[in-house]
């Protein structure tokens, strides 16, 4: 595409892609994990209102990750030693919980998806929610039940700042702010853990850091 200058000449504009310019969209894998959530919050909920709240206790007994039963490698029922690192990540406490994971997920998940697409993301997504948990079952062995997936989003907030920094340099762009960003990232979430002991801090470290390895091995790759 040409524009003229002042003295007529023709002026090279530069291509600007209409996937650039485009509304920014969640991925469809990352849709289906918050309607998931969500659903499974709002059936919890509405059995405690019908009066039968006893179905979050068993939904935490089958579903939650339970650090015992890690150890022991037998849970309640064949394969829940393995199941539970998915199974836990769509379990939350309630809507304050899932509030705060799904909306830090929809926001995060379409800047990681242009940078490095969105099967790559759901591969973040999966070893930082798998990572998550093996961190806290073996930094708290007798602990349990632990529910949520901050783990898996603390691992996609990790591949970005990674990808997000080496594209900053890359592009010779300062990444004081990013850093800044970050800092705010990890006070407020040590802020938390002092305030919420029962937040699983353990899993938290153990996604981010799953992510950002994970990160920087597409960043290899990609160079």
């Amino acid at each position: 595409m040409t524009d003229r200058d002042g003295a007529g000449n023709p002026v090279a504009l530069p291509h600007v892609s209409a996937r650039s310019l485009g509304p920014v969209r969640l991925p469809g894998w990352v849709r289906a994990v918050i309607i998931a959530c969500c659903l499974i919050e709002a059936l919890l909920l509405g059995a405690a209102l019908l009066g039968y709240p006893a179905l979050r206790f068993g939904a935490f007994a089958l579903g939650a990750f339970w650090s015992p039963v890690l150890a022991e490698g037998v849970g309640i029922y064949p394969g829940q030693p393995v199941l539970m690192f998915a199974t836990h990540g769509f379990l939350h406490a309630g809507l304050l919980h899932l509030a705060m994971n799904m909306i830090s997920l929809a926001a995060l998940a379409p800047q990681l998806a242009r940078l490095i697409g969105a099967g790559r993301m759901a591969l973040v997504y999966a070893a930082a929610q798998v990572a998550g948990a093996a961190l806290f079952g073996v930094m708290q062995p007798q602990a349990g039940p632990m529910i949520g997936a901050s783990g898996a989003v603390f691992g996609v907030a990790g591949a970005l700042v990674v990808t997000t920094a080496a594209t900053l340099r890359r592009r010779n762009r300062p990444t004081g702010p990013l850093l800044r960003a970050v800092l705010l990232i990890l006070g407020l979430n040590l802020a938390l853990t002092v305030l919420m002991p029962s937040i699983a801090w353990e899993a938290h470290l153990g996604g981010a850091l799953a992510g950002s390895l994970l990160g920087l091995l597409f960043l290899r790759r990609a160079g």
